[in-house]
């Protein structure tokens, strides 16, 4: 947003800091446009982290990125739009941009911007990590426990191929651990043991229904859960083959799985 927004005149980077209610005490008039952004930019960000006016801050920055690309989309400046669409997208977001004709006094064609949430619920992915996080601690799960904290770590940097590597290999241990605890499998000690522990965690050809604690039947949670590992391996970490929202939603689905197995085989 900031490599966009300076190259507007600071009088127009005033307007649109006032229109998307970012107007705080952190607005200098005196400074140049990098260093006004900069400063207005990371105080909304340290305040979407409060819990008291943390939504506001947060809402405030979508209506600042939306304004800014409507305001400034300039051909030069596509590639900057992209990075930052790509951005929105890590954090489930999809910025939308629409042309439309504008019949006023100077006509021709103008953009419209919407930033609409791509998440199917109101639940922040953010909690849902963390929950993730403390039950595998809780379990002394602690090498699935690293891989995961690794991923969310790459996601959030928008590492996309590196998190997509260290999610695979979250939900391998987090498998193998399951089955040692809960099938009598035996740990060979070797790598890439999942593809050969998830066998042990559900059953071929069962009907149903599922008990808690015991091999899921296929047709009661196991093709889920073999569908799923097959997923993880889909394009695997090679470089430049997972963009931002297929490695978000990878981590949904990772991150859900792996809630519903730790909630199917407990302590």
């Amino acid at each position: 947003m900031i490599k966009i927004g300076k190259e507007l005149p600071k009088s127009d980077i005033l307007d649109l800091i006032m229109e998307a209610n970012l107007w705080s005490k952190h607005v200098r008039k005196d400074e140049n446009r990098q260093e006004l952004l900069r400063a207005v930019l990371n105080d909304a960000r340290e305040r979407a982290h409060d819990e008291i006016d943390g939504a506001e801050a947060h809402q405030s920055l979508l209506d600042f990125a939306r304004a800014l690309v409507e305001f400034n989309l300039r051909k030069d400046l596509r590639d900057l739009v992209e990075d930052l669409t790509e951005s929105l997208r890590s954090d489930g977001y999809e910025l939308i941009v629409q042309p439309e004709l504008d019949l006023g006094a100077f006509s021709g064609i103008r953009h419209k911007a919407r930033i609409l949430p791509t998440d199917p619920s109101w639940v922040p992915l953010h909690d849902e990590m963390t929950a993730l996080e403390h039950e595998l601690a809780v379990r002394g799960y602690t090498q699935a426990l690293g891989h995961y904290k690794a991923a969310v770590k790459n996601f959030s940097e928008q590492d996309h191929p590196s998190s997509n590597g260290q999610l695979r290999t979250a939900l391998e241990d987090l498998i193998v651990n399951l089955a040692i605890d809960h099938t009598g499998y035996t740990d060979s000690g070797r790598a890439n043991q999942g593809g050969l522990a998830i066998k042990s965690l559900y059953v071929r050809g069962g009907q149903g229904p599922a008990v808690i604690g015991q091999p899921l039947p296929e047709k009661d949670g196991g093709t889920l859960i073999q569908g799923l590992w097959d997923i993880s391996h889909l394009n695997g970490s090679h470089p430049g083959l997972s963009d931002a929202q297929e490695a978000r939603i990878r981590m949904q689905l990772v991150t859900g799985g792996m809630q519903f197995l730790l909630r199917h085989f407990p302590v």
